[in-house]
């Protein structure tokens, strides 16, 4: 398989400087390198350090930074815990394409840990025991769940704490890191599936949103895309409702390399529905034992929409575990279809020490 590493390979980079930088960092306005790094956010990591320096291959040989590395290489000096954050937001990295990290470190006798951290070391998001003393090694993260928690809200590759644990007491010990990557997964041609088991024509009513049950999944990148509505013309009012016609909607979604999946429906949209849910309840008064949890499946039908029934009790009927009190309570039923039209029951609840 091919693989494909996305790092910023000899691009300049803008290292923002803070307080919690050391003053031998604070004139290093502009890097370059493989290593994607950003500011020392403490919302994401737990790493500090008293010494950094970012050498050229020429730099890395005058400052005796140990053979094997290749391009730019970092050194950090730091005491129980040293590193850095990393920030991959503006690489524009959908998590789905991301097959595993990479991290080529060179670590001493001290360290004993290389670590990924994403909420200031309240939790790991890898902890890799340090194998190779004295050796570059390739650290991986490939586990697909713990990848998964290294995207931002957009579900792209983004912000994490990289570092190293020391052995408890030392203090200036130095590690090095060569290269931090992204390996992507092969591109394909295959577009995802759209997931649609309704039928080519929908009848509905006007006034109320459109909802259809379907969803795209892309096989080769193991992710759900969102699908697009698109209307022949225009189908929906100003506040979302459908208005009164006749509508090709194709549905359509995209994968991260770019392949598009289309169908196309037919939408016919009639009158205003006016006519109220039916609710599938015909006792009007229940007796039961107190102390008991309410175990009802009450239902509903609508010539038109799926409804269901939300179950609301006076005060006081049940306790804060969902047990019923002693005593005669009301249970009012309602359920509403997708245009407004809604129907209430109230039913009777008396709940006795014995039947």
């Amino acid at each position: 398989m091919r693989i494909r590493r996305f790092l910023c390979t000899l691009m300049c980079m803008t290292l923002a400087m803070t307080s919690l930088f050391p003053a031998t960092a604070a004139g290093q306005e502009e890097i370059k390198g493989e290593i994607p790094i950003t500011a020392h956010d403490p919302k994401t990591s737990a790493y500090r350090y008293s010494k950094m320096d970012i050498y050229s291959q020429e730099e890395a040989v005058e400052a005796g930074v140990p053979f094997g590395y290749s391009g730019y290489v970092m050194g950090l000096t730091g005491d129980s815990a040293v590193g850095i954050t990393v920030d991959f937001s503006d690489r524009n990295i959908p998590l789905s394409v991301v097959k595993a990290l990479h991290m080529r470190v060179y670590y001493t006798d001290k360290q004993r840990e290389v670590r990924i951290t994403i909420d200031a070391g309240v939790s790991w998001v890898m902890r890799h025991e340090a194998k190779k003393p004295g050796e570059w090694e390739d650290v991986v993260l490939s586990n697909p769940s713990e990848l998964k928690k290294l995207a931002n809200d957009d579900g792209m590759l983004g912000v994490f704490g990289f570092g190293f644990r020391n052995h408890d007491g030392t203090r200036g010990s130095t590690a090095y890191i060569d290269e931090i990557s992204a390996e992507l997964i092969d591109g394909d041609d295959i577009p995802p599936r759209i997931v649609y088991d309704g039928p080519d024509h929908i009848e509905t009513t006007e006034g109320k949103p459109f909802a259809a049950d379907v969803s795209a999944y892309d096989d080769q990148e193991k992710a759900a895309f969102p699908v697009e509505y698109v209307w022949d013309k225009q189908a929906t009012d100003g506040e979302g409702n459908l208005i009164k016609g006749e509508y090709k909607l194709t549905l359509r979604a995209s994968d991260s390399f770019g392949n598009k999946a289309e169908k196309t429906l037919t939408v016919t949209v009639g009158e205003r529905d006016t006519t109220p849910p039916v609710i599938l309840f015909d006792t009007d008064k229940i007796e039961t034992l107190a102390g008991a949890h309410v175990m009802l499946d009450i239902k509903a039908e609508d010539d038109h929409d799926p409804v269901s029934v939300v179950m609301t009790w006076s005060d006081g009927a049940v306790d804060r575990a969902g047990r019923l009190t002693k005593g005669t309570h009301t249970l009012t039923l309602t359920a509403a279809d997708l245009t407004g039209n809604k129907t209430e029951k109230t039913v009777t609840v008396v709940a006795n020490d014995r039947l």
